[in-house]
């Protein structure tokens, strides 16, 4: 289910990062090597993959979130740092965060190709999650409508600092449906071999 998130506000991105990674953690628990290097049968991303994407683009977002921040206003300490999405920003996150909308090319230095085991791709995720939360954390009292960041992942498209928090949410949200996809692919790619060979 995709969340339907109308407005901006701090607390309710650190409670989604906390589910994404409980919901990661939980998923992986329950996968074999095999299972998580094993690419789909119609071709594309391993389910190592789609993490160790997320990582990739996770990494590529800190330094231009530190810039941002840096460059962002205060509102001072009466003003609130939440503010309400537009329709076609509530529309944008939807899509985002479904893995059978938008579909889109990532640029190459998005693009996994080395291997880890589980353990190392979950525990890099973590690691790069924590930074994140540092610079949720200290976007506290700051203009967080403006000034505007570059996606890696829409390259073409500037949003601000609050709605390139929540897309980067979307974006996990919809690798770690993608992964869950490949693995249901593979648990019925493997009773079919297994049924066809009994």
């Amino acid at each position: 289910m995709v969340p339907d998130v109308n407005v901006f506000d701090s607390h309710t991105c650190l409670r989604a990062a906390a589910s994404i990674e409980k919901n990661l953690i939980e998923f992986s628990s329950t996968l074999s090597e095999s299972e998580f290097h094993a690419p789909p049968r119609g071709g594309g991303w391993s389910i190592g993959f789609c993490i160790e994407h997320l990582v990739l683009t996770g990494q590529s977002l800190l330094p231009l979130w530190d810039q941002a921040l840096r460059e962002a206003p205060h509102l001072g300490a009466r003003k609130p740092s939440s503010f309400r999405y537009r329709w076609w920003q509530r529309k944008l996150l939807q899509s985002i965060a479904d893995p059978i909308k938008l579909p889109h090319r990532s640029r190459t230095p998005l693009v996994p190709c080395s291997r880890h085991s589980i353990e190392e791709t979950v525990g890099r995720f973590l690691a790069m999650h924590q930074e994140f939360l540092l610079r949720i954390n200290s976007s506290q009292g700051l203009d967080l409508q403006r000034p505007s960041v570059r996606a890696p992942f829409l390259p073409w498209f500037r949003v601000g600092v609050g709605l390139s928090f929540d897309l980067a949410f979307a974006h996990e949200r919809r690798h770690i449906e993608q992964a869950r996809l490949i693995r249901r692919q593979l648990a019925l790619s493997s009773g079919a071999y297994s049924a066809h060979t009994v």
